[in-house]
């Protein structure tokens, strides 16, 4: 007579002998396309793919989103035909057909994109050596925030009325690491804005309109120039904000691809073809 095995409980019966290991899809989030991968045990993982309005990286990143949709199709045709090993060997062969190289193009556009970020923040933040002229007025600055308590240091580098010099001796010396976060990105905001102003020449080119009141109204309109600056800046944070979604996007595009391929994030990472 034949034994019959025991087996230990709990028992588990697989109702659906057809069930797919992992099944990828696209959704349009209304910021942008979310790829998704389901594991018949459960866990999912999720990649943004922002929609970008404009700048050197949307139009690369709406091409990464058209070969994500491809690729959710191949791994459904997949399935079709292939089963265990061999169908992660295909899905990890179509991922990196479909994405490597769109992703590594886009690492490679992201990169230069961050390099031009970086510069010109630097550019804008940067303090020019003081002159005779201007020498005076730092050192006075300085005096002044040396004598100040924590309050009134916030209240300087707060003030959208505190003077481009003041604020330059106090990024020279370092002084604003003495207040907040936000007094700290206040005064840089602002810095910036106004090096903006006087590098470019924007003043110039900001002129007073005569009014009724003042038919002959004549020099420059500071308020246009600075609205002209910050407008400037404004993109500015656009640019080095889509760097940091598309560097997001990378990231989480590895780690969903990680499980229906069997291979960790980073190996997913150096399938990324930049050449």
């Amino acid at each position: 007579m034949n034994q019959i095995p025991k087996r230990e409980f709990p028992l588990r019966f697989d109702n659906q002998p057809d069930q797919k290991p992992f099944v990828f899809e696209m959704n349009d989030s209304g910021r942008g396309l979310v790829l998704t991968v389901r594991a018949s045990g459960g866990e999912s993982r999720t990649a943004l793919l922002p929609a970008l309005s404009d700048g050197p990286l949307a139009q690369m990143t709406k091409y990464v989103g058209e070969c994500a949709k491809a690729f959710v199709a191949d791994v459904a045709g997949l399935h079709e035909s292939f089963k265990g090993g061999e169908l992660t060997n295909r899905i990890r062969s179509a991922a990196a057909a479909r994405l490597g190289k769109a992703c590594g193009q886009l690492q490679s556009q992201g990169i230069k994109e961050a390099q031009d970020v970086a510069a010109s923040r630097a550019a804008l933040t940067a303090v020019d050596p003081a002159t005779v002229a201007t020498a005076h007025l730092r050192a006075d600055a300085l005096a002044k925030w040396n004598a100040a308590d924590r309050a009134g240091r916030e209240a300087v580098a707060i003030s959208e009325a505190t003077p481009y010099e003041t604020t330059a001796a106090l990024i020279e010396s370092g002084a604003l690491t003495a207040v907040s976060d936000r007094a700290r990105d206040a005064a840089t905001e602002r810095y910036m804005a106004q090096r903006l102003v006087a590098k470019s020449g924007s003043t110039a080119a900001h002129q007073i309109a005569p009014t009724y009141e003042r038919p002959l109204a004549v020099g420059p309109d500071h308020r246009a120039a600075r609205e002209a600056a910050t407008h400037e800046l404004n993109k500015l944070t656009a640019r080095a904000e889509a760097v940091a979604s598309v560097e997001d996007m990378l990231r989480r595009i590895c780690d969903v691809l990680s499980p229906a391929t069997n291979l960790s994030p980073h190996d997913i990472y150096n399938t990324f073809d930049r050449k």
